[in-house]
């Protein structure tokens, strides 16, 4: 069956060549970099063999980026390929922290992921949700909270696009720092996913601090705001008045992470 989003990925997107391939050995030298920016569970950390498989591949600025609202917007697109980790943990990306004034939006194009988002709340309460995305599915990241995406079923391409907003008196100079050190901001969430039967289960021992995940949807607004267009078709052709209303509507139902001191510590 064609979807809206798969349709899009052959239409909206120009032909997008070749990426940045992000293997196992990728991942483990990522986390043994430290600082604890990734976590990985106990089986995949001490994996020794020869088997080095492919996650994803990176194909970055796959549309080109634009200047609009006073800032920079970019867009990527990211294709998982579909397998089990040892000790069952699906595929994934890296996972890491938004910074704080960061607008990242998703669309699952093809195969089906599992997006884990967490944050806390102005009184430091954690929230941990999980949301699983089929072919044409959204999904948003509360402004400066952490994220993580896996594979259900593969392979599975996700186009995301994303913004350090303006505020005032924040120099765009210094949201530029932001953005490339939002792989470093603080330690990694101590959660993932593993294959069970069917399905899949959250592990790790970021559960006991952030407490059972609830399950989300799809954010309505996002979708109403998009005004029928697919993520790619929308940040190929949305003028500023569109872009303004996406952000209004943001700023608007989009939690904001409030760090723990652990976090500002870490910086």
């Amino acid at each position: 069956m064609t979807t809206t989003a798969s349709f899009a990925l052959s239409t909206a997107l120009p032909q997008h060549g070749v990426g940045a391939d992000f293997r196992l050995s990728d991942l483990l030298a990522r986390q043994r970099e430290g600082r604890n920016t990734v976590f990985v569970n106990d089986d995949v950390l001490h994996h020794e063999t020869g088997n080095d498989p492919l996650l994803y591949t990176a194909h970055r600025d796959v549309l080109p980026r634009r200047h609009a609202l006073g800032t920079d917007w970019y867009a990527d697109l990211v294709e998982y390929q579909p397998g089990i980790l040892p000790g069952g943990e699906l595929h994934r990306s890296t996972g890491h922290w938004n910074t704080p004034t960061q607008l990242e939006v998703f669309q699952t194009l093809t195969g089906r992921t599992l997006m884990i988002t967490a944050w806390r709340t102005a009184t430091g309460q954690p929230v941990l949700r999980y949301q699983e995305c089929p072919a044409d599915a959204l999904a948003a990241i509360p402004f400066g909270g952490w994220h993580l995406t896996l594979v259900l079923d593969g392979p599975a391409a996700v186009f995301n696009f994303y913004t350090d907003l303006p505020t005032a008196g924040d120099p765009s100079a210094e949201q530029v720092d932001l953005d490339a050190d939002k792989y470093r901001r603080a330690p990694a969430v101590e959660i993932t996913a593993v294959r069970t039967g069917d399905g899949f289960q959250l592990t790790g021992g970021g559960l006991i601090a952030w407490g059972p995940a609830e399950q989300t949807t799809e954010p309505t607004w996002l979708r109403q705001a998009l005004d029928g267009a697919s993520l790619p078709e929308f940040y190929r052709t949305a003028d500023d008045s569109a872009l303004a209303t996406l952000t209004r509507h943001a700023h608007r139902h989009l939690p904001t992470h409030t760090p723990h001191h652990r976090e500002t510590e870490s910086r």
